[in-house]
């Protein structure tokens, strides 16, 4: 199947998050973890805040707890407002410039800055926190639109959100108002939108099928007419199962997890190296067997 460029709205902090994740430091990074841990501490205490650091040199103040939230694990879509600043107060982003939604994204996929990843997993839905992140867990060691190289931060987060691929795919098909005809033992669930006699086609068939692929967020990764021989691998695996099930002539609407698609990897442009499909994307074909 063909693969286009699709947006991404990390695809920058992506790769800022992978550039500040350098193991191979320099002199002058080692004298930016000193003078930063410095000016964290500075701010602390002119801002009178007790905070905890922890392994990663990650500081977090709690500011607002809900033990009764839920725990983002990796894979999860987590939905977080955030406002991101400088230590002087300059504002580098945030999400009320995008009508104030929140920001979706995979957690484990390095899709965010890996300080944000980070302070995510020591939180719950609901919660709010002040974080403050060396350099080595921001932009690293390069500068980014008004922010220096070596530059340490703070972001106000909220865990607005969690779901897992079940619950995206559960949320989808009640929103749309879908009918399920089947769904298989491995997690394939299959709309079927019109009637077709005969057996369905099973394995080692010739077959070729028209169809879409999108995200469930309604984002198009690709479409064309496909000929392949369904049980060889030719397919992704949610992609050739799913067929399986059909006959000839039938239309239908496939959605199946990641784990039946590209997985935590993704799929990515070979050119630009941005996702034509995120980490952990359960995704949605829309099929017709034409023979």
């Amino acid at each position: 199947m063909k693969s286009t460029k699709i947006p991404f709205l990390v695809a920058v902090l992506a790769v800022l998050g992978l550039a500040s994740c350098d193991k191979n430091l320099t002199n002058a990074d080692e004298d930016a973890v000193a003078k930063n841990e410095e000016r964290i501490q500075t701010y602390l205490s002119a801002n009178n805040l007790s905070a905890t650091r922890d392994s990663s040199g990650l500081y977090y103040v709690k500011q607002t707890t809900n033990p009764q939230g839920t725990k983002p694990a990796v894979g999860n879509e987590v939905s977080v407002y955030y406002k991101m600043y400088a230590l002087d107060g300059f504002l580098i982003d945030s999400t009320e410039t995008s009508k104030k939604k929140p920001l979706k994204f995979p957690l484990g996929a390095n899709l965010v800055l890996p300080g944000m990843e980070r302070a995510l997993i020591l939180m719950r839905t609901g919660e709010k926190a002040t974080i403050l992140l060396p350099y080595y867990l921001a932009f690293g060691n390069i500068n980014y639109q008004n922010v220096p190289s070596y530059s340490p931060i703070r972001i106000e987060m909220q865990l607005a959100g969690v779901r897992t691929e079940a619950q995206q795919i559960d949320q989808f098909l009640k929103d749309k108002d879908l009918f399920v005809s089947e769904t298989t033992p491995s997690g394939i669930t299959i709309i079927r939108q019109n009637v077709a006699t005969g057996d369905t086609l099973g394995k080692g068939k010739q077959v070729t099928v028209k169809y879409s692929g999108k995200t469930l967020d309604g984002t198009e990764f690709d479409k064309g007419s496909f000929g392949f021989i369904t049980g060889t691998g030719a397919a992704v695996k949610g992609f050739d199962e799913g067929v399986r099930r059909l006959r000839k002539g039938e239309k239908a609407i496939l959605i199946f997890p990641s784990s039946l698609g590209y997985g935590r990897q993704g799929a990515v442009n070979q050119q630009t190296g941005a996702y034509v499909i995120p980490p952990y994307a359960p995704l949605l074909f829309e099929i017709e067997v034409t023979q």
